[in-house]
This record gives structure tokens, C-alpha cells and sequence, in this order.
């Protein structure tokens, strides 16, 4: 049983290794200040933002495991170690004793019950429900130890039971409170004052686990005005400033004091094409257009050259990225002598192709409240009109522009989607409509299709990189989207700041440390006072409320139109996006029917011998086999997904698999290929 005594060994390591955690190095002491532009309205896990960043989170609770940024690899955290059972669907997790809440009691297995319970529970409205939609239950194991258990096998089992825990003895008091009145988390930091949309100042918490961090202060201060804060940031009040624009941090290069990081960001930017469009229905076509859009001018005008040319549905920044994939480079005569190839002519001697007389023209859109993407579309329609193509460009509003994206009302569409650690796009790929939801183009590729199955059931990385390789190389072959840039995510710190040689992340403050030598005595910007006392916990007939009128409010939050829609897929409501603030609630047009299909049947099965070798050592478990089921019912291309180890058995099973017979699979009563698994026990 190889995979099984592989994991087992990996889980010992974890227990051995886990047992003494170093400590965060750094000089301890003083106080450190962070400028950042995006709000937080609670610090609870079950209320995470669906449209911003959630770092701050990452200061107050732990999660099950993490990855460690130096290696790339996972570290254990709450858990000290787990293990998988024997086929694959559940997972044991073994909690650290030492770990307390910041009131002193201990974190326990009632705990991780207790929070997925609450999560699944409808009132919650928890907005990352579909993480859990894969588990079964979650049980308590043993008096230190719980036991998720799925309802199927697929790669990303450990992702998704890997949730920041909640306090039950807190929040099962008071769940109204939690995470505004009432903060107890288990991370390095706790919250010492919270003055609702000015500072959260938060202090090094004793009970951390790993001991004290270095810092005994963190103070985060919320802007609205992106010039104060650079100006605060300049002048030294502010030791590290958040989401940076690249006007903004070109500003800081020339400051020798200041340090700039920017790093490869997890959002694309691309332009959708309808391809129920007779002019866009020929790749060829498309790639003639893609050839003559400038993108390098797009990355070096808008974004200062502070990123890269997309190259694709997966940024460089995410582990399945293919490195090998050549780049479609900007040449307008090539350009011109494809499209002229495939028919397009200018008899109406006006500089713009046309067919039956008629100029070809494209209506592209994009949501007026996002500057640059407004930019964007200004310099596709120069570009395209200097190729021989008209653009009626419709900048819209965000309720305008998720409609016609439902609606299909475009030629082409101007945004961006993001890949995060686990990754999975089946929304924004798959041609089946009830499951590529926002598959606006109309893409239709069933080796696609079966390159996003192979690549999310993936249990091995390495593999799962090669398919998700090929996945990305086909669509930028076909150019369904024609890929822009991927711009990076920028931050900048002072250099007194120390331990941010992985990147300034807010999640990663609390390595931080400055040298006794470079703090401050005093800063500029002074926490306002706040009428909460340490535990954050009101007295009474008080609140935690917005700053008074007299305070200058925030804006309204432009919130980009794929966050809106993610969002929504997230909670797995049936409405494709909620409206963005101040407007009303959008509910979009029902979407298309979805195709009826069958899976296949089997008609002929065939059960492996069990092979002498294996029954001479015992050898027994179960193997999975996944195989295509043709168009005519045979088997095609039968592969191991997964094993207990042993080569004898493997053969067997494969040889086996090749003589299953099966009524193929239907899409609207056409026959159609489809992968299905066999699992195969082997027992002496």
C-alpha cells in the first residue's frame, strides 16, 4: 500500500517535526503602523469579505495548516499532524494541545465542530459555503482529534477543511457580537482597540502558540484618500502602505528609504469574444485581432510596465502556470493579411472591412467605474480601427454591464478573473451551462472540458500541473479570450522594516520586527481613542458605530464585476450577482436550459485476477481506474487515479478496465465521449 505508507510516513514526520515550533525571529518590541485603503466591517471567519483582501484575519486566527513561503510548502498549524484514510475520503486531524484562545482557554476539537457547524448552518449566511459543499461531516475523533469525511475523492480535500476556527464558548454566547464586540481569536495578535472605518490597533498575543511575535503593536489605518496616504506614508508616520497603483508607488522609487514590492498578481485581464459572432466563430480570426492589440502598450502605459502580458487562463503567480507557452506578439500586417485571407475586404474604400457592403463592427463593453479597464477599451478601439474594424465601445455601469453579460448583449467584454491556490475553473470554462456559469463566450471544447476534470480530481501535484499546463495551452491556442496583462499587486514599506523578504503581505506582519535602533519614539499619526476597553467588549448600551458625520466618509466602494459574480458562485445562490452598494438588487435573466445527459453504462464488466506476486505478500486495497468511454462504448485511454501501490494489481486492473463494455454517454440523445472512474478491491 505505497500511496497509504507514503502519507502515513508524511503524517509521522509532521508529529515529530511539529512537536517544538520555532519561534519568529526578530528584536522584540515596538510599534508598527499599516496604511491601507480597504474597509473591514467584522473580524470574524464567518463573515470574510467576498470583494477584499481577509489578511488581517490571518493575525487573529489559525488555520488548520499553511503553506510555508520559503518552501512552498505545506507546514502544519492548529493541526500538528493528519491523516487520510485508506480510500482517500476522509481526513483525521490530530490538534496541537498547546494552542489557547487570547483569553486563556484551550482550542479544542469541540471547537473545529462546533465552527463548521455554524458555517453550514443558513442562518450564518456564511459567503464561502461552496468550500464545504464536498464534506460529508465533521466529527470529533479522539479527546484531541477530528475526522472530516467527504462524500468523494478529489485533489483539494485539505483546501477545503482548512478554515480559521471559532471560539464555541464565546460565540455560541453571544453569535451577534462575534467578531464586532466580542474578538477571542487563537493567532499571534489580539485586538486591543477598534474604532470602526479609522484604526484597528492590535497587540501581541501571550498565548501564541509559537511565543510572543516581535512586534508589540500593530496599528492598521484605514484611508479613503490614497493621496494622504502616500503623503503620511512619505513623511514617515506610516512604516507600510497596502494596494498600491503604480502612479502611486513610481512616485515612492525615488525615496532611498522606501522599498517597493511588487510581485505577480493571481487576476488576469482579457477581452471576451462572443462566438456566436460569424466573424468570431474562425480562431483564426481571433488571433488575427489578438495580433493586432497592442498589449505591451496597455501593460506600459496603464500599469507603468508593473506586470506581465497575460499569456492565458492561469497567471504566473499560480502553480499551475506553464512556462513554455510562446507569446502572440503584436504584428498589425500579419494581422491584416489573415483577415484578408478569410474573406474581409474594404469595397467601401473607408479604411474598415466590410461584408455585403456593410463595415464590420463590434460592440465591446466594459464597467465605466473602473478607470483603467475605461482605458483599456480606448486603446483596443484605436488598435482595432487601425486593423480595418469599427468598435462601438459601451462603457456601462456595473448593473448594466453583468446584465449584458448574462444576456449575451456583446461582441466582446473587457475584465478580469482570478486563480487562487486551488484551482478551478469549471465556471468560466466548462461548455456545459450548468456548470461553466460564466461561460459568456459560448466556448465549447470537450477536451477542455475533460482537462478541468482530470486536473481538480488531481491527487498528485506534479500531474495536476501537466494537465493544468495543457488546459491553459489550448484555450490560448483557440483565444476564446484574447489575454491582455496580469497586473501585479504592490505594496512598499520603509527599510527600518525587517522579515518581509517574502513579500509585504498584511497575513505576514506578524514576522515583521524593526530594529531597536530605527523605531520611533512618537508618530505622526496618532490612534484615535476609542471608548471600548481591551476585550473589545462594550459596555453597556454603547455600540461600535461608524465615525460621526463630521468625519469625512468613505466613498462608496467601486467593487469590480467578477468579484460581484464570484461572489455569488461562492454562495451557491442561483443569482448570478448581487448589485453593487446604493444601487438595487439585480436579478438577472434566467439562464439557458442545460443540455440532458446520461452518463454511460456499463454493459460488459470484467473483474481483474488477482495476481499471484500480490497474493504471496498479503497486497490488498482498492485502485482506481479512469477511463474514456468512446462514442461506440469501448474503452479509450484507461488510466491509474489512484492505488494502494502495487505493480502487479496496477496491471491488472488496467488490463481488466480495457474489456469493459459500456452504453456510451448522451448530450441530448447524440452519443458523446465521457470519462467515468472504476474502482477495483483487491483482496487475497
Amino acid at each position: 500500500m505505497r500511496l497509504f505508507l507514503v502519507i502515513s510516513l508524511s503524517v509521522l514526520l509532521l508529529t515529530v517535526c511539529s512537536r517544538v515550533e520555532e519561534q519568529i525571529s526578530g528584536e522584540q518590541g515596538g510599534k508598527l503602523y499599516v496604511g491601507t485603503n480597504e474597509m473591514i466591517t467584522s473580524l470574524s471567519p464567518l463573515n470574510p469579505s467576498v470583494f477584499g483582501s481577509n489578511d488581517i484575519l490571518d493575525l487573529l486566527f489559525m488555520h488548520m495548516h499553511r503553506i510555508d513561503p520559503e518552501s512552498g510548502k505545506m507546514k502544519t498549524e492548529l493541526a500538528s499532524s493528519w491523516e487520510f484514510s485508506e480510500d482517500l475520503t476522509s481526513i483525521t486531524y490530530y490538534l496541537r494541545d498547546d494552542v489557547k484562545w487570547s483569553d486563556g482557554q484551550t482550542v479544542t476539537a469541540e471547537d473545529v465542530v462546533y465552527t463548521y457547524d455554524v458555517m453550514k448552518d443558513p442562518k450564518t449566511n456564511y459567503p464561502n459555503i461552496a468550500r464545504l459543499r464536498f464534506i460529508k461531516e465533521v466529527k470529533i475523533a479522539g479527546a484531541n482529534a477530528v475526522k472530516f469525511t467527504f462524500d468523494r475523492v478529489y485533489a483539494d480535500l485539505l483546501t477545503d477543511s482548512d478554515f480559521m476556527i471559532i471560539p464555541k464558548h464565546i460565540h455560541s454566547a453571544a453569535p451577534a457580537d462575534f467578531g464586532i464586540r466580542k474578538i477571542v481569536g487563537n493567532g499571534p495578535y489580539k485586538v486591543k482597540e477598534w474604532t470602526y472605518g479609522s484604526v484597528l490597533a492590535l497587540e501581541a498575543n501571550p498565548e501564541y502558540y509559537r511565543g510572543k511575535p516581535p512586534l508589540d503593536e500593530i496599528n492598521i489605518l484605514f484611508y479613503s484618500d490614497a493621496t494622504k496616504m502616500i503623503n503620511d506614508f512619505a513623511d514617515g508616520s506610516l512604516d507600510i502602505v497596502m494596494n498600491l497603483t503604480p502612479n502611486l508607488a513610481k512616485s515612492l522609487e525615488k525615496n532611498q528609504n522606501i522599498v517597493i514590492d511588487s510581485r505577480p498578481g493571481n487576476s488576469y485581464l482579457y477581452i471576451g469574444w462572443n462566438l456566436d459572432n460569424n466573424n468570431l466563430r474562425d480562431k483564426d480570426i481571433r488571433k488575427a485581432i489578438s495580433k493586432s492589440i497592442n498589449t505591451k502598450r496597455i501593460l506600459d502605459d496603464i500599469y507603468l510596465g508593473m506586470g506581465s502580458i497575460s499569456l492565458g487562463p492561469i497567471p504566473p503567480s499560480s502553480w499551475g502556470y506553464s512556462e513554455t507557452i510562446e507569446a502572440i506578439k503584436f504584428n498589425l500586417p500579419e494581422a491584416k493579411r489573415v483577415l484578408e485571407s478569410k474573406g474581409f475586404e474594404d469595397r467601401n474604400r473607408n479604411y474598415y472591412y466590410d461584408r455585403d457592403r456593410i463595415d464590420i463592427t463590434l460592440n465591446i463593453i466594459t464597467n465605466i467605474e473602473n478607470p483603467d479597464r475605461v482605458r483599456i477599451l480606448d486603446y483596443i478601439v484605436e488598435d482595432l480601427k487601425a486593423l480595418g474594424i469599427k468598435v462601438n465601445a459601451r462603457k456601462l455601469d456595473t448593473r448594466s454591464f453583468i446584465e449584458a453579460l448574462v444576456k449575451r448583449d456583446f461582441d466582446g467584454f473587457v475584465m478580469g478573473w482570478s486563480v487562487e491556490e486551488k484551482i478551478d475553473p469549471t465556471i468560466y470554462w466548462n461548455s456545459d451551462p450548468a456548470k461553466g456559469k460564466f461561460n459568456f463566450t459560448g466556448y465549447n471544447n470537450t477536451a477542455v472540458d475533460s482537462l478541468i476534470d482530470d486536473g481538480v480530481a488531481m491527487l498528485n501535484r506534479k500531474r495536476a500541473k501537466q494537465v493544468w499546463n495543457e488546459f491553459q495551452s489550448i484555450i490560448y491556442d483557440d483565444q476564446p479570450y484574447t489575454f491582455l496583462v496580469v497586473p501585479n499587486i504592490i505594496a512598499a514599506s520603509h527599510k527600518r522594516v525587517k522579515g518581509s523578504d517574502y513579500g509585504m503581505i498584511l497575513a505576514s506582519v506578524y514576522t515583521y520586527w524593526i530594529p531597536e535602533a530605527e523605531r520611533r519614539v512618537a508618530v505622526a499619526i496618532a490612534p484615535p481613542p476609542i471608548e471600548t476597553p481591551t476585550e473589545v467588549e462594550v459596555k453597556p448600551g454603547t455600540e461600535v458605530k461608524p465615525p460621526k458625520p463630521e468625519i469625512e466618509p468613505k466613498p462608496v466602494e467601486i467593487v469590480a464585476p467578477e468579484k460581484l459574480l464570484e461572489a455569488a458562485v461562492k454562495k451557491e445562490t442561483t443569482a448570478v450577482a448581487v448589485a453593487p452598494p446604493d444601487t438595487h438588487t439585480f436579478v438577472p435573466p434566467t439562464p439557458p436550459k442545460p443540455a440532458v445527459i446520461t452518463r454511460p453504462t456499463a454493459i460488459k464488466q470484467v473483474t481483474p485476477v488477482y495476481p499471484e506476486a500480490a497474493r504471496l505478500i498479503g497486497a490488498s486495497g482498492r485502485i482506481v481506474v479512469k477511463v474514456t468511454v468512446g462514442v461506440d462504448g469501448k474503452v479509450l485511454s484507461p488510466a491509474i487515479v489512484s492505488s494502494f501501490g502495487n505493480p502487479a494489481c496496477e496491471a491488472a486492473a488496467l488490463e481488466a478496465a480495457k474489456k469493459w463494455v459500456f452504453k456510451p454517454a448522451s448530450k441530448d440523445g447524440e452519443p458523446f465521449e465521457q470519462q467515468i472512474s472504476i474502482p477495483f478491491d483487491f483482496r487475497p
